[in-house]
């Protein structure tokens, strides 16, 4: 008889196992030595077995980056709720961001700190349409981040509507910043960066605060 075919549950296992592999692979070596041999010999599979869940490396790296970003923009989208106070909306998302960053590294150094194919280089192939739908998943992260931020021009003041973009890069170099000397550790020796995070964070709202946002003392 013909074994039955998997159940969705089985399937779905089976593919994150697949995918946690490889991002193992990509933060140990880099995204140019994965390939789909060596994820298989790392599972204990053929390669034919892993060609039945994902059509090549591109997909499954596109495939990494979308749950990566829906993931992180779930939190966003909780932290926005969080509040109806558009400064603590934003104290709100950037601890989310820092918090998720640090505690999920593999993922947040693909996203955003490895030199990885980006949305650009697929467009005009035949995975254009995957890394399409990756790129619109991890534009909502800005779009969060520039509604929060005029929210706070409209409510706060002293924010030029214009100057929204600019102000949204200026807070996640920072956040980007503090993320990556965590997962890097290379500050032990200097200051111990959890014990100081909080009031670098809240240096960050500084600017925001106004006079109808609450700053920690």
């Amino acid at each position: 008889m013909p074994k039955p075919p998997a159940s969705p549950e089985v399937v779905e296992a089976v593919r994150e196992r697949i995918l946690a592999e490889a991002l193992s692979i990509v933060n140990e070596e880099g995204y140019a030595r994965l390939s789909m041999r060596k994820l298989a010999r790392r599972l204990g599979f053929t390669a034919k077995t892993i060609y039945n869940y994902y059509s090549n490396k591109d997909e499954l790296y596109l495939m990494a980056l979308i749950e990566g970003f829906q993931a992180l923009s779930r939190e966003f989208q909780a932290a926005y709720g969080s509040s109806d106070d558009p400064v603590e909306k934003m104290r709100s998302v950037i601890r989310a961001y820092v918090r998720w960053g640090v505690e999920n590294k593999h993922y947040y150094n693909i996203m955003f700190s490895m030199d990885t194919p980006k949305y650009t280089d697929y467009v005009g192939t035949r995975m254009e349409e995957v890394a399409d739908r990756q790129n619109r998943v991890a534009l909502e992260l800005a779009d969060i981040g520039k509604a929060i931020l005029s929210e706070v021009a409209s409510r706060e003041g002293g924010i030029d509507p214009g100057e929204i973009p600019f102000r949204l890069l200026h807070v996640w170099s920072t956040l980007h910043g503090l993320v990556s000397l965590c997962i890097s550790r290379v500050t032990l020796e200097v200051v111990n960066l959890p014990e100081v995070m909080d009031r670098i964070l809240e240096e960050v709202l500084r600017p925001f605060a106004g006079t109808g946002g609450k700053t920690a003392p």
